[in-house]
């Protein structure tokens, strides 16, 4: 390949490094790897603003220039060159005069150009230098221009990328505490129901992750999908807001009208999460998972739950965790109506209901990491 077109191809391979670049490291590695050989230089500086200083960030050279120092941005040529938003070549610097010498005295430079990254609104430069006068060619500023640009422009995206990523990230928190405030409602007529759904939350992320590693499930409970259950567990009973106070907190057996008053509280929690659907115009994974963890989760195995009586698999498998995490704490917590029992009893009962209540494959799980239930119990206890 002729000079011209190989000189071509490494300034491309330089552009497109930077184009990729995830952060500000990754940019001046890729400038210090390859920019000195490409322009002929004897050095290359990557200058970042800081403030009302230059900080020499990074460097390639024949020997020592500045890297890791900072320079007033009045009395720096590198800031010079980014307060006038252009670029400044100069050919000798012992006759400039613009600038004190002294800078330059135990350093190989005698000539230099520095152009600003992002000429409207600098946020660095890039220097390069010469060990002899008249060092920077016509091809050379040429060239270290258009670096400059690729450098401006891998810094806007990778500024972007970040501020996507804080924005998501606090899109997340927000949505989490919406989740944890809208759950609290339920708490609010419920003072069962708080613990209830704090420890359900736990209880449900380590039987996803203990069934992620049976082959069977691998593949449908992916980390994200374990996220999202555990997250939106909580809101498994919202619909118990709409449960009159006389039901909800009755302090004994439910007459077979009042619990069928109850048993609307999964429709309720169902069409609760889908207005939020459709006030959004769409859905969401996190939505949709909510909307089905609140309506399956009271379905049994064998056809027998509500409110919609799925039998088997085409019960959501968010749901099949969920009931089994449902009930292991309802047997295990004292209510106003009945008193706790023992760990062991309640693992017996829900081993026993393997192929009624439950999912048999889930309750084989189940029983193998029981104790992590147990761990979870006691220390999301009331109180605690």
């Amino acid at each position: 390949m002729p000079p011209m077109q190989l000189t071509s191809a490494c300034i491309e391979d330089l552009v497109l490094k930077m184009s990729m670049a995830r952060d500000l490291d990754e940019i001046m590695t890729a400038v210090r790897q390859s920019a000195r050989d490409l322009i002929g230089a004897d050095g290359i500086s990557f200058v970042l603003k800081d403030n009302d200083c230059c900080y020499y960030a990074d460097e390639d050279a024949i020997g020592p220039l500045w890297k890791g120092q900072r320079f007033p941005i009045q009395s720096c040529l590198s800031g010079f060159a980014m307060l006038q938003g252009k670029v400044v070549v100069i050919n000798d610097i012992f006759r400039d005069g613009r600038f004190p010498i002294d800078a330059y005295a135990n350093t190989f430079v005698k000539s230099l150009v520095i152009v600003p990254v992002r000429q409207d609104d600098p946020v660095g430069a890039i220097g390069a230098y010469w060990s002899k006068l008249d060092g920077p060619s016509p091809e050379s500023i040429e060239r270290l221009e258009r670096i400059a640009n690729t450098a401006a422009v891998a810094m806007t995206n990778v500024a972007l990328i970040k501020s996507l990523a804080a924005a998501k990230e606090e899109a997340a928190q927000a949505r989490d505490a919406m989740i944890l405030a809208m759950a609290s409602l339920a708490e609010t007529r419920d003072h069962e129901t708080g613990d209830h759904i704090r420890r359900t939350q736990h209880y449900v992320r380590a039987l996803a992750e203990a069934l992620q590693e049976q082959e069977a499930y691998a593949e449908q409970l992916s980390d994200e999908v374990v996220d999202l259950l555990y997250k939106s567990a909580p809101l498994h009973d919202i619909g118990k807001v709409g449960i009159p106070d006389c039901i909800l907190l009755k302090p004994g057996k439910l007459e077979p009208e009042e619990f069928e008053v109850m048993k609307t509280h999964a429709e309720l929690g169902h069409a609760a999460i889908a207005t939020a659907e459709r006030y959004m115009s769409s859905t969401t994974p996190f939505l949709s998972l909510a909307k089905e963890i609140a309506h399956t989760h009271h379905e049994k195995w064998n056809g027998t739950g509500y409110p919609r009586g799925l039998k088997g698999e085409e019960i959501p498998i968010g749901g099949r965790i969920m009931a089994i995490a449902d009930v292991y704490d309802a047997l295990v917590s004292a209510r106003i109506y009945k008193p706790a029992l023992p760990h062991e009893e309640a693992v017996d009962i829900i081993i026993k209901d393997s192929g009624e209540h439950f999912d048999p494959k889930l309750v084989q799980v189940f029983s193998k990491i029981a104790p992590k239930f147990e761990e979870i119990h006691r220390a999301f206890a009331k109180g605690h």
